[in-house]
């Protein structure tokens, strides 16, 4: 029997749990993590119809009890330990030693120890506790017709297996959210493998999508360019730019051991697109000329491959020994102390599809310097600097002009007004509504295809 609905009452949502279920891989979550960590706990929590979640298994993908999916999403949350406390911000305590005393801390390790296997398969083990032995329910069997399936989290779009199901359930409606298209378009940056997945990634949308949510205009037409080339350029695209992630909504979190310290935070995947390459110059060039006073750079962020450009110059090059801290495994209350004792946050990346760590550090009244993106752009609005990624005098002039943290800077930063989950939700749940009335052949009723942020209505915004 499949899942009961009551007339009166919305759709039933299918919320895909695969990446937050993969949590206990990765020592701390990314900033699709988090994302995809906020759309579960509103929907499984306060979705107003029946929501269960689905799960890939060897014998296909299963249907999640409300309850077990809300225990998964409590475990998870666990795994990372995301609140504060002693044990969470051990890390944070050995940067800020590197950042005060210099050299005389250099052996302190800055690098989160990774999950030990034990502590990885206990987590497993509980995750599959929670989501029951029996994994419920074939998914297209257990779905009432017209249900709503949302994954919000990218994983197993590119694989066929894991949307197959869907070919049995046309009545189905399926939303999926695209963080951007940078492996298409900017293959220079990434191994032919991500390449791969996201053609994949892409041609699963185009097959199975009735509604695409992306975090900003400018992804939404890099997506839309994309799904052109499987003609279905033309499915209804909700362009909302992500609010603050939940561990940064308590504002600012001032150190007061690091007030007198100049230093400046880059946080992200260390890898070639985020441009490391230009801020380690910037800061060869710094300490060439201003010797031990020269402010100092926090390197936040995980080697997903070694790539020597970055990576042996931050290991091996001995005037940037005392003034480049690298860390990694940050929990996000560590992470928003850090960001908001720095004098700036620095994004000097050559593609984006949001720009998560901007809003972030706006969020708690530090200032930005970010690349000239128009992604970055929707992110910061007026309240940061932009410049072009490739200007290294330009960069080493802005790092220079926000050493000590200025007033007028601050202010600027201070006028940012951060977007929070509810009112993030109060568009997403309208689409989401519009395309369950609809069909996956056919546009959804009364949905529009152009996103509501489009750049005429948001142009001060964005200047």
């Amino acid at each position: 029997m499949p899942l009961g609905v009551r007339p009166d009452m919305a759709s039933v949502l299918a919320f895909d749990l695969t990446r937050l279920f993969v949590g206990p891989v990765h020592v701390t979550p990314r900033g699709i993590d988090r994302v995809d960590f906020g759309f579960a706990s509103h929907f499984l929590k306060d979705w107003p119809g029946d929501c269960v979640a689905t799960l890939p298994t060897p014998w296909g993908v299963r249907v999640v009890s409300r309850k077990n999916a809300l225990h998964v999403v409590d475990s998870v949350q666990d795994h990372w330990r995301e609140t504060a406390g002693a044990g969470q911000m051990a890390l944070f305590a050995k940067v800020k030693e590197r950042l005060v005393n210099g050299a005389s801390a250099a052996a302190a390790p800055t690098r989160a120890a990774p999950s030990p296997s034990l502590r990885i398969a206990g987590a497993v083990v509980k995750m599959l506790r929670h989501a029951g032995c029996g994994f419920g329910r074939p998914a297209a069997a257990a779905l009432p017709k017209g249900a709503l399936y949302l994954n919000t989290g990218q994983i197993g779009i590119a694989i066929p297996r894991f949307l197959s199901w869907l070919e049995r359930r046309p009545d189905i409606r399926s939303v999926f959210m695209l963080h951007d298209a940078i492996p298409l378009e900017h293959s220079e940056f990434v191994p032919p493998a991500s390449r791969h997945y996201h053609q994949n990634m892409l041609a699963g949308t185009a097959r199975y999508a009735s509604g695409i949510v992306v975090p900003s205009i400018a992804a939404g037409a890099s997506v839309r360019r994309e799904l052109g080339r499987y003609g279905r350029g033309d499915i209804p695209l909700l362009a909302e730019q992500l609010p603050i992630p939940h561990g940064f909504m308590q504002g600012s979190d001032i150190d007061g051991e690091l007030a007198d310290t100049q230093y400046f935070v880059v946080t992200g995947s260390i890898e070639p697109r985020k441009n490391h390459l230009l801020l380690l110059n910037v800061w060869r060039d710094l300490v060439a000329r201003q010797g031990k006073t020269a402010p100092k750079l926090v390197v936040v962020g995980t080697r997903w491959r070694r790539h020597p450009a970055i990576t042996d110059i931050i290991e091996r090059s001995s005037i940037l020994q005392d003034h480049v801290i690298e860390v990694s495994g940050l929990p996000t209350p560590a992470l928003r102390r850090l960001l908001s004792s720095a004098c700036a946050l620095l994004m000097p990346s050559f593609a984006e599809g949001f720009g998560l760590p901007i809003i972030e550090a706006l969020a708690v009244g530090t200032p930005v310097i970010a690349s000239d993106l128009p992604a970055h752009r929707e992110a910061g609005g007026p309240h940061a600097t932009y410049l072009s990624a490739i200007d290294g005098l330009g960069w080493l002039s802005a790092i220079d002009s926000h050493v000590g943290r200025p007033t007028g800077l601050l202010a600027k930063a201070a006028r940012y007004k951060a977007r929070t989950w509810p009112e993030y939700l109060q568009r997403i749940e309208p689409f989401l509504t519009s395309v369950s009335q609809g069909s996956r052949d056919g546009a959804p009723a009364k949905v529009r295809a152009q996103s509501p942020l489009s750049p005429e209505r948001n142009a001060d915004q964005f200047a």
